[in-house]
C-alpha cells in the first residue's frame, strides 16, 4: 500500500466556516481522498490551524512548515506529498507582496527537496472573500489581492521544480467566514487530487 502525506493548514485540518468546529471524516478532503482511492493508498492527515510556509505566529508555536517538514517527511516517508499552504501567509503580519509569497514557498520547496525526492502535488489555495478584512482582522485588502494572484506564483514554482499542480480556486470556495472551504469544496478538491494521484 502506498502512502500520501497531505500537508496543510486549517483547510486541510477541516475547519468548518459556519461554526469553527472540525468537519467529520466524511467531509474532510484527506479522508474523502482515501475513500475515493478505495483504500489502495494510506492517506496521512497533517493539517494544522495557522500553519504558514515560513512565517512565525508568536501566539502559537510550531506554525512555520519549514521548521518541521523535514522531520515529518523522514518520519512518514510517504510515496506522495500533497501540500496546500498560503492562506496564513496572506495575513497582515506575513507576506506583503507576490515576491514575498514566491520566496516563502520556494524556500519551503527547496527545504523539502533536500530530504524528499518522491512525487509532490502543490496546491494553490482558494481565494479569500473580497471583504475579508471585515470578516477577519488578520487580513486586509492586500491579503485579498495576494489570494487571487497566488496561483500564478505557485504554477511558476511547480513548473520550475517539476511538481504536479492543482489550482484549488477553480474547484473550491470559501464559506461564510471568507477563508475556509465549504463541504462541497472538500469533496471537489479530494476528487481533483485523486485524479492527479492516479495519473502518476
Amino acid at each position: 500500500m502506498k502512502s500520501i502525506l497531505v500537508y496543510g493548514d486549517s483547510n486541510t485540518w477541516g475547519l468548518n466556516p459556519i461554526n469553527g468546529e472540525r468537519y467529520n471524516e466524511n467531509i474532510r478532503y484527506p479522508r474523502v481522498l482515501e475513500k475515493l482511492l478505495n483504500e489502495r493508498y494510506r492517506v496521512i492527515e497533517e493539517g494544522l490551524c495557522g500553519r504558514t510556509t515560513i512565517y512565525s505566529d508568536y501566539n502559537r508555536v510550531g506554525r512555520p512548515a519549514i521548521d518541521f517538514i523535514d522531520v515529518l517527511l523522514e518520519s512518514h516517508n510517504p510515496d506522495y506529498l500533497v501540500i496546500m499552504l498560503g492562506t496564513n501567509d496572506y495575513k497582515i503580519s506575513n507576506a506583503r507582496s507576490l515576491d514575498d509569497l514566491r520566496s516563502a514557498m520556494e524556500r519551503l520547496i527547496i527545504a523539502i527537496r533536500r530530504v524528499y525526492n518522491n512525487r509532490i502535488v502543490l496546491i494553490s489555495p482558494i481565494y479569500l472573500d473580497k471583504n475579508i478584512k471585515a470578516l477577519d482582522s488578520d487580513f486586509d485588502d492586500l491579503s485579498y489581492f495576494l489570494s487571487i494572484n497566488a496561483k500564478k506564483v505557485y504554477k511558476d514554482l511547480a513548473d520550475k521544480y517539476e511538481l504536479n499542480f492543482i489550482d484549488a480556486s477553480l474547484i473550491s470556495t470559501f464559506g461564510p467566514d471568507g477563508e475556509h472551504m465549504t463541504q462541497t469544496s472538500h469533496i471537489r478538491l479530494a476528487n481533483a487530487i485523486k485524479d492527479v494521484i492516479l495519473e502518476l
